[in-house]
């Protein structure tokens, strides 16, 4: 067994065993009865492969993403289902944000802010988490999420 290592390490020095870890599985010049185990590359997380596979499936364009997987998914799906409830007349972009900001403040609490549109800039703070980028036909969604705090007023202040 020493032989077979020492040999391996000496193949290894001289380039002659390879060092490809995508292959998996080496066998040594000669010795295709030994064979040394190299870790497998990590898989991508199956949550974001099913995000993917719906995105495409729902013709849906992630552009930018702070988000889980499951929270944009809702966010897709839900898009797609209010463009599809309409397919004589399409909904004005207005009324597309506000019905996105509502379902996301009844599901996920308030503060959720939604721009919709074919050309529009933005420069937004936003929660950890809470902010997704997307295109569906050919309008842009913002959906983003930011912190809630009680103003206290001026005479609250002094007590």
């Amino acid at each position: 067994m020493e032989r077979l290592e020492a040999e391996s390490e000496r193949l290894t020095r001289r380039g002659i065993l390879a060092k490809n870890k995508a292959e998996g599985v080496l066998y040594p010049p000669g010795q295709c009865g030994h064979k040394l185990t190299l870790p497998r590359p990590p898989r991508a997380p199956s949550n974001e492969l099913k995000l993917a596979a719906v995105a495409v499936d729902l013709n849906v364009r992630p552009r930018s993403a702070d988000m889980p997987p499951t929270m944009q998914e809702r966010a897709f799906r839900y898009t797609r289902a209010l463009l599809d409830a309409y397919p004589e007349k399409k909904p004005s972009p207005t009324q597309l944000a506000m019905c996105l900001k509502k379902e996301f403040d009844a599901t996920y609490g308030m503060a959720w802010h939604c721009i919709v549109g074919k050309s529009f800039g933005s420069f937004v703070t936003h929660s950890n988490g809470g902010f997704v980028y997307f295109s569906v036909d050919k309008l842009s969604f913002l959906l983003f999420k930011t912190v809630v705090r009680q103003v206290k007023s001026p005479s609250q202040q002094k007590r």
